[in-house]
């Protein structure tokens, strides 16, 4: 026999010994709706607090990138799929209905049915009673707030709302639609009845169209905005408690570290904690100052 094509046994025993490779480990997908602000913030602290190898894609808002990513998980299923926006959930719910799921920072969960045992996610807002905590904080004087909302995507959260409110001396004025169309009507029907609009990240009734309308409408009617969300915040709403995105970063990485080691989560949908922003240019407009508590703890945008 040719020795030169003999292995000794000690290094046959070494090979068996050295650690698994990097293909071994478990194959964590991150996937990213968009180059939105708050998607890359969340998705910066959840990578720096992910321990372990990670395959990222960003779908930049296409739908195209969506279906293709999504046969790729169907042809090779991850072992944890993270999904950070709404065209990521859906492409998730399409893609992936046997694999753990984390999502975050969407709000089209609810209507796209994103659901099941091995479904976890951070809400994309914060809960009801911290929202009018801080709705009071900004703005002590109001007390008749008004929200057009879909059912389909919020019905849960406007519950919780009106039970918030009422413990809180607030009173809410909910109008549901159930299409776009109808929004117009039921924004001047409620403007005429409430003293502030309370907008949240809603997909059946905000989109880059109705945004601008009903900010428009609003402050025509000299009826200010507070908002669910910092860029809305950024983009004409007079105030806002939303998401802390290094908050909702680290428990993503949370949940995901005890999927990973198979121990199951306890909560299956976590609600982040906040933070207050106050619009002074917004303000200005409406001849407003905030109570120096406000401006203490909340991140004025000017």
């Amino acid at each position: 026999m040719n020795r030169k094509y003999i292995i000794p046994a000690r290094i046959l025993l070494g090979l068996f010994l050295i650690p698994a490779p990097a293909r071994l480990q478990a194959r964590v997908v991150l996937v990213v709706s968009s180059q939105a602000n708050l998607e890359q913030e969340i998705a910066g602290n959840f990578k720096q607090a992910h321990a372990g190898l990670l395959e990222e894609y960003n779908l930049r808002g296409l739908e195209d990138e969506a279906r293709k990513i999504g046969k790729n998980l169907v042809a090779r299923p991850p072992e944890l799929l993270v999904v950070i926006g709404n065209l990521a959930a859906k492409m998730a719910k399409e893609s992936s209905p046997d694999c753990p799921i984390i999502y975050a920072a969407a709000s089209n969960v609810q209507g796209l049915e994103l659901t099941g045992e091995r479904v976890y996610g951070i809400s994309v807002q914060p809960r009801a009673g911290p929202i009018l905590e801080n709705f009071k904080l900004a703005l002590p004087g109001y007390r008749r707030i008004g929200i057009i909302y879909n059912p389909n995507y919020l019905e849960k959260e406007i519950k919780e709302l009106e039970i918030a409110g009422n413990k809180a001396g607030l009173v809410l004025k909910p109008v549901p639609v159930r299409e776009m169309k109808e929004i117009p009507q039921a924004l001047n029907q409620l403007l005429g009845q409430v003293e502030v609009y309370l907008m949240l990240d809603d997909p059946g009734v905000l989109t880059a169209d109705t945004f601008p309308f009903i900010f428009v409408s609003c402050y025509q009617k000299k009826i200010p905005i507070f908002a669910a969300s910092q860029e809305m915040v950024k983009n004409g709403a007079l105030a806002g408690f939303a998401p802390n995105p290094a908050d909702v970063g680290l428990k993503m990485a949370e949940l995901a570290r005890q999927i990973l080691q198979a121990k199951n989560p306890q909560l299956r949908e976590i609600y982040p904690e906040g933070d207050l922003y106050l619009n002074a240019r917004i303000a200005a407009g409406f001849n407003l100052s905030f109570p120096p508590q406000a401006k203490k703890i909340g991140s004025t945008i000017e």
